[in-house]
């Protein structure tokens, strides 16, 4: 794996307080033959009342999607509930898909929504998997709670729990205009799985696909970055939103997933800088900078034979001046940046807007993009300016509705995570930071997301 730290400042002004972005771009290695490794793979299908009708229909269709791409040596598993939750297919490989998609047929609507008890049932059965497979559960399902555990805070700490104790992320599959993105997001955030919006059929193999495929080509498992901010470091705050703990020994730790084959994953944290000493150009204490963080990034990297552990530390510094014409930005990481508050401000937004106060939702599009307008017109932060401002008019004109909601949520949380690899199931042209899939064509240039 390929670690890359960049500074949008690496040399800031003397003698007084600046904010400066740091940055991480991590990279796994492409391999021409994927290892092959075992995956076990449970659709957890969402039957209540509230699905039914066209949302039942489409989560049977995306689970017989699942079934078709399924390959010779996957195991598999096949959960439904509604008030209360039963296996249709117990995790094993399957031998024949034809009786499965009957059955799958079969599945009629229900009666409450009890999404944790379908949900652990799900990580039952992957629990029964073999020891070293990657371990994947899709949830299908609106996400709306009303029977069993229905605290989002209860059960996004049991999501995270499979994820600790058994090695399950969750990727959630959200259907039409009525699901509950906000959780449905929440859940694939927080354990490193994805989250599709899901608003055409047309979108359900490629899905599947995606998911499939990310199980057997794992180049980077359980990445993590350690953090600590050293004494010219104020406060940071991750622009991204990661799965966090403060170690014993002070250090924030941020959990990133895993990565798959040439995948670029992007990392922000937004840092305020204290006074560096200068005196008469030079500075006080070091040529070489002053420290702002050390770092240490943890990971199982998956080779040909085996995983290994491998741990990689560094120390992060920052050049003093009192020359302002030595304090220059870095566009690459502008760009990230730009994209990523651009997320943070889209997720505000759509609470302004559930508060019935589109003043406000606009007042704080405004200020982003002023603030963003403020790296100038160049095209490293064009892309981010003109997501906010398509939205920005779009709550002018009275354009926001069930449907905008969640297509908003989606790209505020494929802004944050920012993954080359993740599949874009957008209604528009994939950002920049995403790499076209093998059988996809190049985007043409200038599209934005």
């Amino acid at each position: 794996m390929k670690i890359e730290t960049y500074l949008d400042y690496q040399t800031i002004l003397a003698n007084q307080a600046f904010p400066v972005h740091f940055a991480l771009r991590f990279q796994a290695e492409g391999r021409p033959q994927p290892r092959p490794h075992p995956a076990a793979f449970c659709v957890v299908l969402d039957r209540s009342g509230s699905m039914s009708g066209e949302p039942l229909a489409k989560a049977k269709e995306a689970a017989k999607v699942a079934v078709r791409n399924l390959r010779g040596g996957d195991q598999f598993a096949l959960v439904i509930f509604d008030h209360e939750a039963r296996t249709v297919f117990p995790m094993q490989p399957v031998r024949d898909k034809t009786a499965l998609l009957r059955q799958i047929e079969e599945i009629h609507e229900g009666g409450n929504t009890n999404l944790t008890g379908g949900w652990m049932l799900g990580r039952d059965q992957l629990q029964q998997a073999p020891a070293e497979a990657n371990r994947r559960l899709l949830l299908l399902s609106d996400g709306l709670l009303n029977t069993g555990i229905i605290e989002p805070a209860a059960v996004r700490q049991i999501v995270m729990s499979g994820l600790e104790t058994d090695r399950i992320r969750t990727s959630c599959l959200g259907f039409g205009d009525r699901y509950n993105e906000d959780l449905m997001a929440e859940l694939a955030r927080a354990t490193n799985g994805q989250f599709y919006d899901a608003d055409s059929p047309e979108k359900l193999p490629a899905i599947f696909e995606s998911e499939l495929e990310g199980l057997q080509k794992i180049a980077v498992q359980n990445l993590r970055l350690r953090l600590r901010p050293l004494d010219f470091v104020e406060g940071f705050m991750p622009l991204g939103e990661y799965p966090s703990v403060r170690l014993p020994d002070g250090r924030h730790e941020f959990a990133l997933g895993d990565l798959v084959t040439e995948e670029e994953r992007i990392v922000c944290f937004a840092l305020q800088v204290l006074p560096l000493p200068c005196i008469g150009g030079m500075p006080v204490t070091t040529l070489a900078g002053e420290p702002l963080l050390e770092i240490e990034t943890a990971c199982d990297e998956i080779g040909p034979a085996e995983a290994k552990s491998q741990t990689y530390t560094q120390t992060i510094r920052i050049q003093s001046t009192q020359d302002p014409g030595k304090v220059t930005l870095n566009g690459v990481v502008v760009q990230w940046v730009t994209m990523q508050r651009a997320g943070v401000v889209m997720k505000e937004v759509a609470r302004w807007m559930d508060q019935g106060r589109p003043d406000e939702a606009l007042r704080v599009l405004q200020r982003a993009i002023e603030e963003l307008g403020r790296y100038g017109p160049g095209p490293e932060s064009a892309e981010a300016i003109q997501a906010l401002q398509d939205l920005r008019r779009r709550i002018e004109v009275g354009d926001w509705d069930q449907r905008a909601r969640k297509r908003s949520s989606y790209r505020s949380a494929s802004y944050r995570k920012m993954s080359s690899r993740d599949l874009w199931t957008g209604d528009t042209p994939p950002p920049q930071f995403k790499k076209p899939r093998s059988n996809e064509p190049d985007p043409p240039p200038g599209n934005a997301a």
